[in-house]
């Protein structure tokens, strides 16, 4: 669950959660005493996601009261890393440290399997490739296969990671460290 009243705090990390492929539900509020009332309506294990303008130290310590242990993200202006059980993001940081640290929060309270053994070799290849920029026909000559063996790789990469989109699949790879979005090399 997403709670922001800062509109472009909000598409910020809507995009950013669709591009990584995390499902989630957004209510858009105004102050913490709406914050307050919608979690106690939905009592459910949940992935808490707030901005910090929208409550204090002492409303994140009973916000924490009332999710029990559903892990809390709050994106900050200032502060970073895990405070009091809290897990703060700093707008500060880079794109990719941003990126790292939601995943990091995400896979820390899931089951995930590892990456290694959801993609194959040949798919982290082509994975890689696409999230360069290439497409279909210059990754089949890069790689000495054929576009029809591309499309297939590529299709497949999209069931396995659930991701379909060429930026959600770059970002993926730039987690996974197959690309340095830095200089664009491996």
């Amino acid at each position: 669950m997403l709670f922001t009243n800062n509109i472009i705090k909000s598409l910020g990390i809507k995009t950013m959660l669709s591009v990584i492929g995390f499902k989630y539900e957004i209510f858009d509020i105004d102050n913490y005493i709406e914050l307050k009332d919608l979690l106690l309506e939905h009592a459910e294990k949940l992935h808490l996601i707030v901005s910090d303008e929208l409550c204090n130290e002492d409303d994140l310590t009973e916000i924490q009261k009332i999710v029990l242990n559903s892990p809390i993200l709050v994106f900050s202006d200032s502060q970073s890393g895990w405070v009091n059980g809290i897990f703060y993001v700093s707008l500060k940081n880079s794109q990719r440290e941003i990126l790292s640290k939601i995943d990091y929060f995400f896979q820390k309270d899931s089951t995930k399997k590892q990456e290694n053994s959801i993609i194959s070799e040949r798919e982290k290849d082509i994975l890689t490739q696409v999230a360069l920029g290439l497409s279909n026909k210059e990754i089949a000559e890069k790689l000495f296969i054929s576009i029809n063996t591309v499309i297939t790789h590529r299709k497949n990469i999209t069931e396995k990671l659930g991701i379909k989109t060429i930026a959600g699949l770059t970002i993926y790879a730039i987690l996974n460290n197959y690309i340095n979005p830095e200089n664009g090399n491996l």
